[in-house]
């Protein structure tokens, strides 16, 4: 049995003597404790918007503890696995992963249930990677100062590898593409940390685009461009990655493969726009300082937009990137290629999903083989097509950049599912400068 398996049936699966880093601990069920009873959780993994950070992820648990069974502290630490069952395929699937952060022994407000009294918090591994701080003479490679962390100049995916082995993570526990960049050497001092260095390393391989996230084993996952602009052809079981379309309509709309939207509401906001950009490495394929009154020269602007829309700005400044390895792009050639990559997508306002929901059907009904598959497996960098025709949106691909998921017992037969990604217009990838 691999990490993407269920190791049981159970919601709430706890492993009672692993920390953070055992890839396949030994898992007790929670949820079926007579005098425990488990009054379903929340989970959230992700980022809003391709444009932020993709923080910890988070979950809370909860219970109506009548014999004391959290009455310890001893389960702090202990890592928890979240699972939905799929009642139209009967089969329990994995949701989200991480350890115990702590537990609130007190009344819990979930609607619908006045008796919970306490709840386990819970965090995703980027809560430990976050905790790594670099050690010189212990992290890192030969050959830098001693009093400082030094990594070698590598290939993108060779630095998340040397990263994540100095953070003792297994490699079952980790997702790593191989990216397209080679980075530069990049020198940390002791107060920085691991989560930092990885997001680096995302950042030189695409700013934004790239991505460094938990995916819903509890993996750490690195995805680079390719990811975005050909999901179908950058798809790699045998890697750890298998994508996912999956398909989302109103009622109105829903035949068979479509999961029903319960709720949406969108909107096309100016904020969104961007029609200047400029990013710039730390240093060239030398290793030396990148001359910063050539920075100007990577400042791209679509000169239109700004007159329709005025002025919207971003940047990426100091990037550990040292080159492209297909091409042999320098790193200021592919900075500049991110900034054409910005305006040319960016310059107009589209349609944004503000929110989009789906929830529990029967196992019986018509719509329920793609709800639940949508969200039993549902993932970040998964896409979903929309038809809303309240909208104007027919078969209109979004990715997904983040997914809440609400649990709740509702009968023998299924829970309560509602779950509500964060999606990103797929339209923002619309053009490919790196393949014209």
């Amino acid at each position: 049995m691999g990490v993407e398996d269920s190791p049981g049936a159970g919601r709430v699966l706890i492993a009672e003597t692993a920390g953070p880093l055992v890839a396949e601990p030994t898992w007790t069920r929670y949820d079926n404790i007579t005098t425990c009873r488990n009054y379903g959780w929340d989970s959230y993994a992700g980022r809003q918007t391709e444009l932020d950070t993709t923080d910890t992820g988070n979950a809370t648990v909860y219970f109506h503890d009548q014999d004391g069974t959290f009455r310890d502290d001893d389960l702090v630490g202990c890592q928890i696995m979240l699972q939905l069952y799929d009642p139209f395929n009967a089969v329990w699937k994995p949701r989200w992963r991480g350890h115990i952060d702590d537990i609130n022994r007190t009344l819990v407000h979930v609607p619908g249930y006045p008796q919970a009294d306490t709840s386990l918090s819970a965090v995703g591994i980027f809560d430990y990677l976050g905790g790594v701080k670099m050690l010189p003479g212990v992290f890192g490679d030969p050959g830098g100062p001693a009093d400082v962390v030094f990594y070698e100049d590598e290939r993108v995916d060779d630095r998340f590898f040397a990263l994540l082995d100095d953070a003792n993570l297994d490699t079952d526990m980790q997702v790593i593409f191989s990216g397209n960049v080679d980075v530069n050497e990049t020198l940390y001092d002791p107060d920085d940390v691991i989560l930092q260095a990885c997001r680096d390393a995302a950042d030189a391989e695409f700013p934004g685009i790239a991505n460094f996230f938990e995916d819903r084993f509890g993996r750490a996952a690195f995805h680079g461009r390719f990811a975005r602009l050909d999901p179908e052809g950058t798809s790699a079981p045998a890697g750890g990655w298998t994508f996912h379309r999956f398909y989302g309509a109103t009622y109105e709309d829903v035949t068979a493969g479509i999961a029903e939207v319960k709720d949406f509401s969108y909107n096309t906001p100016r904020a969104r726009i961007i029609n200047s950009y400029v990013a710039y490495p730390r240093a060239d394929r030398n290793g030396r300082p990148f001359k910063r009154e050539e920075i100007p020269d990577l400042i791209r602007t679509d000169a239109t937009s700004v007159t329709a829309y005025g002025y919207h700005g971003n940047e990426a400044p100091d990037l550990i990137i040292k080159r492209n390895f297909n091409n042999d792009n320098s790193g200021a050639v592919e900075c500049g290629l991110f900034g054409d990559f910005y305006v040319a997508n960016y310059a107009t306002p589209r349609k944004a999903v503000q929110s989009v929901v789906f929830q529990s059907c029967p196992p019986n009904d018509p719509r329920a083989e793609a709800t639940w598959e949508l969200m039993t497996i549902g993932d970040i960098s998964d896409a979903i097509n929309l038809t809303i025709d309240e909208a104007g949106l027919s078969d209109e691909p979004y990715f997904i950049d983040g997914v809440a998921v609400e649990c709740r017992p509702l009968n023998p037969s299924y829970d309560l599912v509602t779950y509500t990604p964060n999606l990103t217009p797929a339209s923002y990838f619309g053009t490919d400068v790196f393949n014209p």
